[in-house]
Parts: structure tokens; sequence; C-alpha cells
């Protein structure tokens, strides 16, 4: 039983160590240009929506107070 249980043990570990070995994680350079795209294009439209954040605060502020105002002349 005990030889059974070292024999079934030693056969993990040369299958893990075997594993370890086959995938390194490597990146190939197409896989770094999509990540790198991606990155880029997340940017432009962080900027984007940031610029015009002002003139849409603006704009949502006048349609609130003159919501408000329709209010108030009822």
């Amino acid at each position: 039983m005990i030889a059974q249980n070292r024999l079934l043990f030693a056969q993990a570990k040369s299958w893990m160590s075997n594993f370890a070995k086959e995938e390194r994680g490597d990146f190939g350079i197409g896989q770094i240009a999509m990540i790198v795209a991606a990155i880029i294009i997340i940017g432009v439209i962080i900027s984007i929506v940031t610029g015009l954040m002002p003139d849409w605060i603006e704009y949502l502020w006048g349609q609130i107070t003159a919501l408000f105002e329709s209010f108030g002349a009822t």
C-alpha cells in the first residue's frame, strides 16, 4: 500500500514538472501588439470622454434648471 502511494506520488510529481516545463507562458509579438492596441484605444476613448464632459455637464444642468423653472411657472 505504501509503495503504491509512493509510486502515485512520484508519477504525479513527474507529470506536474513536465507540465510546468511545457507551459512557459511566452507571449508572441502579435499578442503584445493586440494588448498595446487595446490600451491605446481605451486611452483615446477616455481622453474624448473627459474632453466632452464639461459640455455634457453644462447641457444637463441647463436641462435640469429648465425643468425646475417649468415646475415653478405652473
